[in-house]
């Protein structure tokens, strides 16, 4: 596990983004979904600690995916659960695409 050097604790915030798209190509409907863990300090230094990405034919997705709405969403989580969905994240990826913690939500759909 990534661990940062010790640090004024106000200074660290944790994120968790994801985001569904969907897309049209050669006939074909697809769908992209992103998800990362990141750390910031100070708004100066940026720290991805994981990351995955992943396209799938809309007919192979989960119904569960299909039925997201297309969007970005970036939450800032507490320690404890970002280091719980790291764990999450080396066992079973995929379920972060779904996952919608409870936290403050930067919403970057409403402009």
């Amino acid at each position: 596990m990534s661990q940062l050097p010790p640090t004024c604790q106000e200074d660290i915030h944790f994120y968790f983004s994801r985001s569904k798209g969907t897309h049209i190509e050669a006939g074909e409907k697809y769908i992209t979904l992103f998800a990362r863990l990141s750390v910031e300090r100070a708004a100066s230094e940026y720290k991805t600690v994981w990351v995955d990405i992943e396209e799938v034919k809309s007919e192979q997705a989960a119904p569960k995916i299909k039925k997201m709405p297309d969007s970005i969403f970036r939450y800032e989580i507490s320690e404890e659960l970002f280091w719980e969905l790291y764990k999450i994240s080396r066992r079973c990826p995929e379920e972060l695409y779904c996952l919608t913690p409870l936290s403050y939500l930067h919403d970057y759909n409403k402009r």
